[in-house]
């Protein structure tokens, strides 16, 4: 089958990499042609001839940790080969079992996660009260039952409060990711999403970001800015704060 490339796509064309930006199309002399675009910018006429593919780099390397929504977690043994047409890694699970799975089922594990990181909540326990601290941030301060469905033991705020409080209590979570600094500001062992929307305890919303290095807050949706009161003073006079 002649190769066919698409606008858009990158290709090489005289050892450099470029952008086809028109084409196919027949040039004078009866050749195929496309027009490509170099980092500068300069458009140029090539040849069919004259173009390469670049190839696409793997979904996965040897040794990667990889999910399959079957077995769970594995690594990566080998791969990736061709099976039936479809790109196949030969994956070996924690279960013990060792398969080839399509590349369209698997899905790069989530960081590991330790006591003590700071996570958001992807999926908590779906037996009960399902969702209602999925997006939520708070610190691992425990393991759940060995295998079983829950294994991280979450807490929010001072973590001080009763099981099932999304304030200042804990949770048994199925599913967390770890977040970045630029997502979070803790302050007085209160860890404060920066993505998020809160209520004070009068029931006004508000907002919290960094600006020049300090956290500060702004009501009423507004994004912070250096006119904004400080965290640390709105906490004191109108907390505790609630994630919304």
């Amino acid at each position: 089958m002649t190769e066919r490339f698409e606008v858009g796509q990158k290709v090489r064309f005289r050892g450099e990499e470029v952008t086809v930006t028109y084409g196919p199309y027949t040039g004078p002399t009866g050749l195929v042609r496309y027009i490509v675009k170099d980092s500068l910018d300069t458009e140029t006429p090539a040849r069919k001839s004259e173009i390469y593919a670049i190839p696409t780099p793997p979904a996965f390397a040897v040794g990667d940790e990889v999910t399959y929504n079957v077995w769970g977690a594995g690594t990566v043994q080998f791969g990736p080969y061709t099976d039936a047409g479809e790109e196949v890694y030969l994956v070996k699970f924690a279960n013990g079992r060792t398969a080839g799975i399509g590349t369209r089922y698997l899905k790069p594990s989530p960081p590991a996660v330790k006591v003590g990181d700071r996570v958001r909540v992807v999926k908590d326990d779906e037996s009960v009260d399902p969702g209602e601290f999925v997006g939520l941030i708070g610190t691992v301060s425990g393991r759940g039952t060995e295998g079983g469905s829950t294994p991280y033991r979450v807490s929010f705020g001072t973590g001080l409060g009763r099981h099932g409080d999304p304030v200042n209590g804990h949770w048994f979570c199925a599913e967390v990711v770890p977040v970045t600094d630029e997502d979070t500001y803790e302050h007085d062992g209160v860890v404060y999403d920066l993505t998020a929307k809160y209520r004070d305890r009068d029931g006004d919303t508000l907002r919290i970001g960094m600006v020049n290095g300090v956290a500060r807050a702004r009501f009423y949706g507004g994004v912070p800015d250096e006119e904004s009161h400080e965290l640390s003073y709105v906490v004191a006079n109108y907390g505790p704060l609630t994630r919304v």
